[in-house]
């Protein structure tokens, strides 16, 4: 199963159940397949040489914004091996800022209002695919990771 495969199917996708959510995690996988620049715009979020969203300080400010907001544990499983925690759309809306979700949102050509909630679903999918060894790269490794994952969307 591909890249984009694994993080729709997270998200909701035709092979996932909704969860009796009435379509919402279904819709926004839709909304993934038929714009790949949202799984572009949050690589850029988590790519320390891209200050297009986020201003550039990549993975390890997310992590670290989370940490300091009491969502440790909710990265913790994002990162680590195990279920990914769900996180609430307005949670992640108020540890990224106003300023980070406007400008995922612009990149990834959604409205601002549903920001928080699109990436509430893709963010945790990514997350875990850019950290398989359960700790967050750096250096060469995070490039590594990064490089894997845009070759593997371009490939979708």
């Amino acid at each position: 199963m591909g890249f984009l495969d694994e993080i729709l199917k997270q998200a909701g996708g035709p092979s996932a159940p909704s969860g009796g959510q009435g379509g919402g995690l279904g819709a926004i996988a839709e909304l993934v397949m038929k714009n790949p620049q949202i799984v572009a715009a949050a690589l850029a979020m988590l790519n320390p040489k891209d200050a297009s969203v986020g201003g550039g300080g990549g993975l390890s400010d997310v992590v670290s914004s989370f940490n300091k907001a009491g969502l440790g544990d909710v990265m913790a499983s994002w990162v680590g091996g195990g279920p990914n925690k769900p996180v609430d759309p307005g949670a992640l809306a108020s540890v990224l800022g106003p300023d980070v979700l406007g400008q995922f949102a612009r990149k990834a050509g959604i409205g601002s209002a549903d920001a928080g909630s699109v990436l509430a679903q893709v963010l945790p999918g990514l997350i875990n695919q850019m950290t398989p060894e359960g700790k967050v790269p750096k250096g060469n490794t995070l490039d590594g990771a990064l490089s894997s994952l845009l070759a593997q969307l371009g490939g979708h």
